[in-house]
This record gives C-alpha cells, sequence and structure tokens, in this order.
C-alpha cells in the first residue's frame, strides 16, 4: 500500500478527517461531521451528547420561562434575555465538555487498541523465542545423544571385525591355522571393517537430504537374477538349506527408471537381511504393477518376522529388532536406513509388513516405469545440503 492510501485510510477510520460515523442518523443523511466531535463518535443518534443536551436545554427554557410567567404573570425582554443567556453560557460548557469526554473516550480506546496489540506482539516474540530456545536444545541434546550413541555403536561394530582379524592373526602365529584358512579370516574382518564405515560414512551424507542419483533404464529381473545366485550361495544360506527364487509374474515387467546401482545395493540388502533373518524355509522375490506407474519388488521371508513395536524403529538409524539381535548379533543396524534414503531418491517407496515376530515378513518398495524420462544434468548434480545433527536412536 502507498503512503497516500495509507494515510487515507487512517482518515477514513475513527478520529480522522474524513471518518463519518455510519450509526449516526444526522451524519448519515448530511454525508458529512456537522462538528469536530463527531469525528471521534461512535454512538447512535439518539445516544448523541450534544443531542441530549439540546433537549435538556428546550425542557430547561420552557421550565424557566413557565415559572417567570406564572409567578410575574407576563415575560419581560429581560427575562428572555436572560434566560437565553444562561441557556447559552450553559450550553457552551456543556458543549466543550462533551467534546474534552469524547476525546478522551477516543483516545482510551486508542490506547487499549495499541496496549493489546503491543501485548499480542509481546506474546508472540517471547513464544517464537521459547520456540527457539527448545529447538536449540533440542539439537544440542541431539549432539550429545550423538556422541554418546555414536561411541557405543562404532565400539560394538568395530570391536567384532577386529577381534576376528585378530584372532587370524593368532592362529596363524601359532599355527593351528594355515595361511590360506587365516588369510580368508582375516580379509572377511577387513571387508567387514570397510563395510561398516561405509555405512557410517553414507548414513551421515545422508542426513536431512536427498540421495544423489543417476537414474537410467534398466531391467530389474536382470538384476535380481544375478543376485539370487549369489544369495543362494552364501554360507547361511547354504547351511539353513533356504529356497531362494524370484516368482515369474503372468504380465510382461517393465523396464524402470532408477539408480541401477543403488537399487541393487537395495535388492541386495534386502535378500541378505532375509537370509540372517529366516532360519528354515523360503526367500521368494515377487513383482507388482502399482497404478501403471510403478513396478513393486517385494521379498517375501518365512523368516523372523516384526513385531509392531519394532515396526516403529525400523529404518531408523543403528535401530535394530530386539527378537533379530540373537540372530545377527554384528548387525549395523543401518541397512534399512541406506536402503529407505535410496528408494526415496529414485521416487519410490520402502514399506515392511508382517503378521508378527516369528510369522516372517515382506518388505516392498517402488521404483518408476520407464517412460522416456531423461537425466537433467543440473538436477542430477544438485544436491540441497541442510545442517546436519546425525541422530543416533539407541538400540533396542
Amino acid at each position: 500500500m502507498t503512503e497516500n492510501g495509507q494515510n487515507q485510510k487512517e482518515k477514513k477510520e475513527l478520529g480522522g478527517n474524513c471518518y463519518l460515523n455510519k450509526n449516526c442518523w444526522l451524519v448519515k443523511n448530511l454525508n458529512y461531521a456537522p462538528y469536530k466531535r463527531c469525528q471521534y463518535c461512535e454512538f447512535k443518534f439518539r445516544h448523541c451528547l450534544f443531542l441530549q443536551y439540546q433537549i435538556i436545554s428546550l425542557i430547561l427554557i420552557v421550565l424557566f420561562l413557565s415559572l417567570f410567567f406564572l409567578v410575574e404573570k407576563k415575560l419581560s425582554l429581560l427575562t428572555v434575555i436572560t434566560i437565553f443567556t444562561l441557556i447559552i453560557v450553559y450550553g457552551y460548557f456543556f458543549n466543550s465538555s462533551t467534546e474534552k469526554i469524547i476525546k478522551a473516550n477516543f483516545s482510551l480506546k486508542k490506547a487499549r487498541n495499541e496496549l493489546k496489540e503491543l501485548t499480542d506482539n509481546l506474546e508472540d516474540k517471547v513464544n517464537d523465542q521459547t520456540k527457539d530456545i527448545k529447538e536449540k536444545s533440542r539439537y544440542l541434546q541431539e549432539l550429545l545423544n550423538m556422541k554418546t550413541d555414536f561411541l557405543r555403536v562404532v565400539n560394538h561394530q568395530l570391536n567384532t571385525p577386529i577381534s576376528v582379524v585378530r584372532g587370524a592373526f593368532s592362529m596363524m602365529e601359532e599355527k593351528v591355522w594355515d595361511s590360506a584358512k587365516s588369510m580368508e579370516a582375516i580379509k572377511f574382518g577387513f571387508e567387514r571393517i570397510t563395510q561398516t564405515v561405509q555405512d557410517f560414512w553414507d548414513a551421515y551424507e545422508l542426513e536431512g537430504e536427498k540421495m544423489k542419483m543417476k537414474p537410467e533404464k534398466i531391467d530389474i529381473i536382470a538384476v535380481v537374477e544375478k543376485l539370487i545366485p549369489e544369495k543362494r550361495e552364501l554360507p547361511l544360506a547354504v547351511k539353513r538349506k533356504l529356497l531362494i527364487s524370484a516368482d515369474k509374474p503372468k504380465f510382461k515387467i517393465p523396464m524402470v527408471w532408477c539408480d541401477s546401482k543403488k537399487i541393487t545395493h537395495v535388492i541386495s540388502n534386502l535378500l541378505d537381511n532375509a537370509v540372517y533373518y529366516t532360519e528354515q524355509g523360503a526367500i521368494t522375490v515377487k513383482y507388482e504393477i502399482i497404478g501403471k506407474k510403478y513396478l513393486k519388488i517385494k521379498v517375501i521371508d518365512t523368516g523372523a518376522g516384526i513385531s509392531d513395536e519394532d515396526k516403529k524403529i525400523l529404518f531408523q538409524k543403528f535401530s535394530r529388532g530386539r527378537a533379530v539381535n540373537s540372530l545377527r548379533p554384528d548387525g549395523s543396524g543401518l541397512g534399512l536406513y541406506i536402503s529407505k534414503k535410496i528408494v526415496e531418491g529414485n521416487d519410490g517407496e520402502i514399506t515392511c509388513e508382517s503378521r508378527g515376530a516369528g510369522r516372517g515378513s515382506t518388505f516392498s518398495f517402488t521404483v518408476p516405469i520407464y517412460k522416456n524420462q531423461s537425466l537433467n544434468a543440473a538436477e542430477g548434480d544438485k544436491i540441497t545440503k541442510k545442517n546436519k545433527i546425525v541422530v543416533f536412536e539407541k538400540n533396542n
């Protein structure tokens, strides 16, 4: 609003030169304020103080004239002049007092409104400051939790593979194991350390942002068919005689648009989890088309299942269900968190269904079906970073 427009608005408001009291019958008909005090008045005409003065003055004139006439039996010119003089003097002082009263009421009302506005603004500022303090306090608490939980998690996750490496060296020095067997254990230990450190770094990089992706047209069946034979050869899968397979649906599986390397990581992680947490039975990969826009990949197992309580923390950092700790004590609790970020980075969604502990699980995620999409290079390289506070949820 311009300064001129603002001034015009103020003039039309109560107290302004152009203010017209629409409640007053006289002002409404005249379309202007007959007296200066009218610009401060909001009363109806029948409540007008000046009107009351006029009525009182008329009554006094009639009363005085009647009294003089009754007493003197006539009305002299001096009497009439005296009465009208008294009425005019009275009217002058009444008019001045009325104007002061109306102005005083207006000033009081204006002061109350300004005080209320100031109080409301002050309350809003206090609330904003309080909210800001609480937010900073929460961030500080998260930082403290991060330090404590990070040290605990690192100690737990790295201690196991380091112990494996140390034990392998010890067995080799004591010639209990030959060099080939020892090197195999040492290699496993170092791979575990490398993977754990990489998981930590990925979790930090993903905090508060969308993962950077390089989507392309891929055949998801080829990815799954390459991974399944690898998972069948996992020592745990062989030991437990798990049946790992992929269903062949009646419909044609469409090509999808996603980051091939990262989506492969998601499928591999879900299959690994299914192997770790399924002591007997089967693991099956199934497909479903959602609304002609998305392909859903489902990894179904007959394993440990997930309780309703554990579902609440399933995709959080370093969170692991109570029931699965015994099946895989060295798990980092980062796999599902990273998988969720990858799927969301490919414009998909990851979910979990389970009828409860010991009744198996179904992990599903969606990816867009390929429909002539193309990668915008500028968007592909763009990552919006936020202030990072990595929160390490406690293991259960």
